[in-house]
């Protein structure tokens, strides 16, 4: 089994989560990377993927494993046959599913059009019930690690997984309290057992 670090850019932070495991899928096809399949009446590829990311969020941290064997350069091989934006950054091989949406508990994420706000402001409340997409209310500020503006941007480090907050939503608001208009938010790395 081989696991693996990709980005998510150049439009491809754009493509639901589906889409992109079907990338990945005929991405290791193109490339003639061989992945094992499911048994049963309906088999499906053996490709492992990280929680998904909001639509519109670019990353360079994204995990992936597929149940393979590949003696040559897996990066070289995926990444010439891979789309743009979807590139293989780094890989290893390992004995078992590293089960990243399970095992990533936290990610680091940046982001620019916040207006600027002193960061002790959220990290001091002791609560943020916000109401999601779905009409529940969730209080967001334990899934909150760290916070802080620097070169005109805000880097913030925030729960995933069972304390999964989607930065999208943690952004929007921040607009709302703060005012300005966040673009270009990017993933920058993930934090867990098995990352890399």
């Amino acid at each position: 089994m081989i696991a693996f670090r990709y980005t998510k850019t150049d439009g491809a932070e754009y493509l639901s989560h589906l889409d992109l495991l079907r990338h990945i899928d005929r991405t290791l096809k193109r490339a003639q990377i061989k992945v094992k399949t499911s048994e049963g009446f309906n088999p499906h590829p053996r490709i492992f993927m990280n929680n998904p990311l909001g639509l519109g969020v670019k990353s360079v941290a994204e995990y992936c494993a597929a149940d393979c064997e590949f003696t040559g350069d897996f990066a070289e091989a995926f990444n010439a046959s891979s789309p743009s934006g979807i590139k293989c950054l780094a890989y290893r091989e390992v004995a078992d599913n590293p089960n990243f949406a399970y095992t990533i508990k936290s990610c680091g994420y940046c982001a620019e059009g916040i207006a600027a706000f002193d960061p002790e402001e959220i990290l001091s409340r002791e609560s943020i019930v916000l109401t999601d997409t779905r009409g529940r209310q969730t209080d967001i500020r334990e899934r909150i690690y760290a916070l802080e503006f620097k070169d005109g941007k805000l880097f913030f480090t925030a729960g995933c997984g069972e304390k999964n907050l989607r930065p999208d939503f943690f952004c929007a608001f921040l607009e709302k309290t703060f005012g300005g208009r966040a673009h270009n938010v990017l993933k920058l790395c993930a934090f867990g057992e098995n990352t890399f």
